[in-house]
C-alpha cells in the first residue's frame, strides 16, 4: 500500500501522476491518516518558500510539530521524506558526507534537518534533497521566470544555481528503493544565472549587476553514479539546459526590446 501526503501546491501533486499511489492525504487534514494502515509513505507536504518561513519561523515550526505528532501515530513501513539540499549551512562543495550544524542554520533550513533527523532516527525512511525544481506545480525560479526577471536581473551573472526536473522524480525515486539508499541528494551541475537568464531565455541582466557578490551553489551527490550520472551530479550540465529549455517552450519571456510576432 503506497501513501501519498501532500499539500494543494507542493511536488506531491506532479509526483502523484508519475507514482501509483494507492491513497493521497492532504497535508491539511493529515489526522485523516492516524485512522489508517498507511505502510509505504512519501512526504511532500513540508516545503514552503524559505523566505516566508524564515519570516515565520514560529509557526512553521508549531505545523512541523503537530506534523510529527500525527505521523508517531501512524502505522508506517517505510517512509519518504522529499526535503531540501537547504539544509547545508555553506552549499558549496558538500554531498550526503558533510557535517551540518544546525546551529548555522536559518528557521527554514533548521526545522527541515530536524524533521529529517527524526524521521530517520524513527522508521525505516529514505530522505531525500532537492534543490530548485522545475517542471511541476512547485514554484521555482526556472518555472515562470517572467514573473521574476526583475530578481533574476538584479544577480550577478556569474552566480550559480542547480535547477532539477521534476518530471524525473518518480524514476529517480524507484531507482533509490531498488538501491535501498537512506540520504541521498539528486541534484543536477551548477548553471550560473549568464546561462539560464541571458543565454538560454534571451534577457539582459541590470547594469551593474556583475558588481553584486556571486552567488554559489553546488551541492553534489555521492550516489550519482548509481542513478545514472557522474562527477556527483545526475546528469551535465548540457543535460540540464536541454530540459530546462524544454519545458519552457513557449513560455520564455520576449528580450527586451523585442516585439512579440516579429
Amino acid at each position: 500500500m503506497r501513501t501519498l501526503i501532500t499539500s494543494v501546491d507542493s511536488i506531491g501533486r506532479g509526483l502523484a501522476r508519475t507514482l501509483p499511489f494507492d491513497r493521497v492525504y492532504a497535508a491539511e487534514a493529515v489526522e485523516q491518516a492516524a485512522r489508517d494502515d498507511l505502510d509505504q509513505v512519501t512526504v511532500t507536504a513540508l516545503a514552503p518558500l524559505a523566505w516566508a518561513t524564515n519570516q515565520a519561523a514560529s509557526e512553521d515550526l508549531m505545523s512541523i510539530r503537530r506534523f510529527q505528532e500525527v505521523l508517531a501515530t501512524c502505522r508506517i513501513s517505510h517512509l519518504t521524506l522529499i526535503s531540501t539540499c537547504a539544509v547545508y549551512p555553506v552549499p558549496y562543495q558538500v554531498d550526503e558526507s558533510s557535517p551540518i550544524d544546525p546551529a548555522f542554520l536559518p528557521p527554514y533550513a533548521r526545522h527541515r534537518h530536524d524533521l529529517e533527523q527524526w524521521c530517520l532516527d524513527r522508521w525505516d525512511a529514505t530522505v531525500v534533497r532537492l534543490p530548485h525544481v522545475f517542471g511541476g506545480p512547485h514554484r521555482s525560479e526556472v518555472r515562470n521566470p517572467a514573473s521574476d526577471l526583475a530578481r533574476f536581473a538584479a544577480l550577478n551573472p556569474a552566480s550559480t544555481t542547480q535547477h532539477y526536473d521534476l518530471a524525473r522524480l518518480g524514476g529517480d525515486l524507484e531507482a533509490i528503493y531498488g538501491i535501498g539508499l537512506r540520504l541521498v541528494n539528486l541534484v543536477t551541475p551548477p548553471l550560473t544565472s549568464a546561462q539560464v537568464l541571458t543565454d538560454l531565455l534571451g534577457v539582459p541582466f541590470m547594469p551593474g549587476a556583475d558588481a553584486v557578490p556571486p552567488v554559489q551553489r553546488d551541492v553534489r551527490s555521492r550516489y550519482a553514479g548509481l542513478l545514472g550520472g557522474r562527477d556527483g551530479y545526475l546528469e551535465t550540465a548540457e543535460q540540464a539546459l536541454v530540459r530546462i529549455a524544454m519545458y519552457m517552450g513557449d513560455r520564455r519571456p520576449v528580450p527586451a526590446g523585442a516585439v512579440e510576432g516579429g
